[in-house]
């Protein structure tokens, strides 16, 4: 399998290129070539396997067989910055960059990060809203001089191998809702998913592709851009960003729409170049008539308000004594708004104890476990950002800075990358 950029302007890679790396170095993302189709009795074989059994059964279609380890895959839950941080720290031949908006986040996701002080952990805390922070390691990534010499990879939905992995929660979905797999043709199952730069949504659309049968429904809070996108082809940014309840879903630039738009555009990078750079220059874009049919036609999509969402978090402990954080609310309320009875799953991407201020504006009672009490009381360390300061640049700088450490200590920036040991540097965001 080789993948290619949605710009076309980029040579095609392996699986390891596309693994280590962000960005195509056009400005585009990664996607694979082809997309597998998978037969009817590919998916009742795969129905009957365990979780970690169906990443592993997936990824083997995207990757290498000799790559894909056989007895260690698994998921990771919470946010992307924490997720990240913790998987790496204290790791040795890797250092973990990653840039949070500060203020924007709750202080219990911030505290997650700050608090881990590792050698090897570099957290800048950004005065920005989450589009703002990912133009930075935008530029970086452009620069492929500088990605190749320092090693940068990005652990967000940038990076083709999340939304690789997330592909595996719709087929797991699929087989624990639908009612049978004996019926011609199969049973159709609704997902429903918290959208915010729409990653999970380009999973869904793959899956979808491969074959499964499922409905995708992507639901946004108040910034609605791919709720527009869906409904009216309208692919333009708001005015102003809103803050809501549901922060990480804070995004009016969600990236991985231009892999979508890709996807259903049969692969034409020359339109998608095109329409990105109508959109880069304007941060408006009208969808070709034809593209938004095919969009409306492969997602549902709806808003959700803050009212909303503290509707549906005190809905769902009244109803069954469950505590939903406001971005798995946010899945929830159509569910809620929906009269039809087809099966129905709802992705809940976060724990409520994160989210204290939103569970006490539902009239609800916190539950916090022990260990995220302790990190109020806990050291906690960031740079920041300010604004009017070139952030790219103080990337830069800061990576330089950590390479450098590295030979000073007699350690080698670079080993083969099919040992899986290779002394790179993880640039992300929350």
């Amino acid at each position: 399998m080789e993948y290619i950029s949605t710009r076309g302007g980029t040579r095609a890679v392996d699986f390891e290129g596309a693994l280590f790396s962000g960005y195509a170095p056009d400005g585009g993302l990664f996607m694979p070539q082809n997309i597998p189709s998978l037969d009817r009795d590919t998916l009742w074989r795969w129905s009957s396997l365990c979780y970690r059994g169906l990443v592993k059964e997936l990824c083997s279609l995207f990757i290498p067989a000799d790559l894909v380890p056989r007895n260690t895959l698994s998921g990771t839950s919470g946010d992307t910055g924490s997720s990240a941080i913790e998987s790496v720290r204290g790791q040795k031949n890797m250092d973990i960059f990653v840039l949070l908006p500060k203020g924007l986040c709750t202080q219990i996701q911030e505290l997650q990060m700050t608090t881990v002080i590792e050698d090897n952990v570099h957290v800048f805390a950004a005065h920005g809203n989450s589009d703002e922070i990912d133009e930075p390691i935008k530029e970086l990534f452009a620069d492929d001089d500088f990605a190749r010499k320092y090693n940068l990879m990005s652990l967000n939905s940038v990076n083709w191998s999340r939304i690789m992995v997330q592909i595996a929660h719709f087929f797991y979905a699929y087989f624990q809702c639908a009612p049978s797999l004996d019926t011609t043709p199969l049973p159709v199952v609704e997902i429903v998913v918290p959208t915010g730069g729409g990653g999970n949504i380009t999973a869904g659309c793959i899956a979808q592709k491969m074959g499964l049968p499922i409905r995708v429904v992507a639901v946004v809070n108040s910034n609605d851009i791919i709720h527009r996108t869906v409904q009216h082809g309208d692919f333009s940014v708001a005015e102003s960003m809103k803050a809501t309840l549901a922060s990480a879903m804070d995004i009016q630039e969600p990236y991985n729409v231009e892999r979508i738009l890709w996807l259903l555009s049969g692969s034409d990078s020359s339109l998608i170049k095109t329409l990105m750079a109508r959109f880069s220059a304007s941060k408006r874009l009208k969808l070709p008539e034809d593209l938004h049919r095919k969009l409306s036609e492969t997602l549902r999509s709806c808003s959700a308000s803050d009212e909303d969402i503290v509707g549906a978090m005190r809905r769902c402990w009244e109803e069954n004594q469950y505590l939903l954080c406001p971005h798995s609310a946010v899945a929830a309320h159509y569910h809620y708004s929906q009269p039809d009875s087809i099966p129905r799953c709802c992705l809940a991407p976060a724990s409520a104890a994160k989210f204290q201020d939103a569970v006490l504006q539902a009239g609800l009672v916190p539950q916090i476990p022990p260990e995220i009490t302790a990190l109020t009381t806990m050291e906690t360390r960031s740079t920041p950002l300010e604004r009017g300061q070139d952030w790219a640049q103080v990337l830069r700088g800061r990576i330089g800075a950590v390479a450098q450490r590295w030979e000073a200590e007699g350690g080698s920036q670079f080993a083969p990358l099919g040992q899986w040991r290779i002394r790179g540097q993880v640039v992300t965001q929350t």
